[in-house]
């Protein structure tokens, strides 16, 4: 069974968007592929919203799924704690020998324009981050819509 952990910011309505358009894009495709799967979005995670949300609470919900997944999709770029916090746990996991997927996102529009790249690029991110995808082989994508193509190519899907 495919079980996919969707990480990233969930903060304003435009992370909020992305995260549902991603959520939606993920389920058409396993259902048209007929696959068994769960997908694990925390946007769509039914919360009881009736009483405060402890941070305790999202941490122990959140890490249930991350324990689960063996499909992760990062959204690296914002610079969200939370989702890096989640990378570590995805990485400690591969790293002790578990079979999964990782499909890091940088999507930052500053990353394309101009050709810049490098030290010319106005934008930066933490080498230790970038460092342990690098060190353990994992692609990195420019955008969601290119790591759900990388995915669909890994697992076979129409």
């Amino acid at each position: 069974m495919i079980y996919i952990y969707n990480a990233g910011p969930m903060f304003t309505e435009a992370d909020i968007h992305q995260r549902r358009i991603e959520g939606r894009k993920m389920k058409e495709l396993l259902e048209n592929n007929h696959q068994e799967y769960f997908l694990a979005n925390p946007i769509d995670l039914p919360l009881d919203n009736t009483k405060p949300l402890t941070s305790e609470k999202i941490f122990l919900t959140d890490y249930e799924h991350v324990s689960k997944a063996n499909v992760f999709f990062f959204e690296l770029a914002s610079g969200d704690a939370g989702t890096y916090v989640e990378l570590g746990n995805a990485i400690e996991k591969l790293m002790s020998g578990k079979e999964i997927r990782m499909y890091p996102v940088f999507n930052d529009i500053r990353l394309q324009r101009n050709g810049m790249s490098g030290v010319d690029c106005p934008v930066g991110f933490n080498s230790y981050l970038v460092g342990c995808l690098r060190a353990n082989k994992i692609d990195i994508y420019m955008s969601f819509d290119e790591a759900l193509k990388a995915f669909k190519n890994d697992f076979d899907l129409k």
